[in-house]
């Protein structure tokens, strides 16, 4: 086993020694479908993050020993983005009492809208080059979406719903202020509730 192992090392040594540099990359991609849709989010409020992640598989094993060059890991750095506010403003209601002199804004609580790993911010610090048990892009896309949900997590956890429903009621008191000022309705009360 040793000499295989060192064959194929000697093997990789000499071919990057000899090569005639990189070789070419090339990069292609074919629209398979597109289309357009209506949306009216409110981003109110973001989490940045950003973390060092690590990915490992343990080599195959057998008679309870791990075989050589079967494992798979890497250690990265990337930056993200958790993203929170109103799915559709369109789920806004205002209610108008001259009666009373008041403004009842019903809105939904805030969600979250989206969670990004910037692809630019990764950074690869280490990685496996086994040649029996690879890494691929499957890895990459799981390690990725339980970063990306434990980052939601944190940010859940650290309050970022709570300070996107305080800006959303902000928002939505000043806007309404700045939009009867000069009416009839100015010196109304004006009351937010989000359910």
């Amino acid at each position: 086993m040793a000499i295989i192992v060192a064959a194929v090392m000697g093997f990789l040594i000499v071919s990057k020694i000899w090569s005639d540099g990189e070789p070419k990359r090339t990069i292609t991609s074919t629209g398979i479908g597109g289309s357009f849709e209506d949306i009216a989010e409110l981003a109110v409020e973001q989490y940045s993050y950003s973390n060092v992640g690590r990915f490992s598989v343990d080599g195959y094993k057998a008679f309870r020993f791990t075989i050589p060059l079967t494992g798979k890991n890497f250690l990265i750095a990337y930056d993200g983005v958790v993203k929170s506010g109103l799915k559709d403003v369109q789920d806004i209601a205002v209610d108008i009492k001259d009666d009373d002199r008041t403004i009842s804004i019903k809105a939904p609580k805030s969600v979250v809208l989206s969670n990004e790993i910037e692809p630019s911010s990764v950074v690869v610090y280490d990685q496996s080059f086994n040649p029996i048990n690879q890494l691929g892009v499957d890895d990459l896309t799981e390690f990725l979406k339980v970063q990306e949900g434990e980052a939601e997590k944190k940010a859940t956890e650290k309050g970022l719903l709570d300070r996107a429903n305080k800006r959303v009621t902000e928002l939505l008191e000043s806007q309404t202020e700045a939009f009867i000022e000069g009416t009839d309705k100015e010196g109304y009360e004006i009351q937010v509730k989000l359910s």
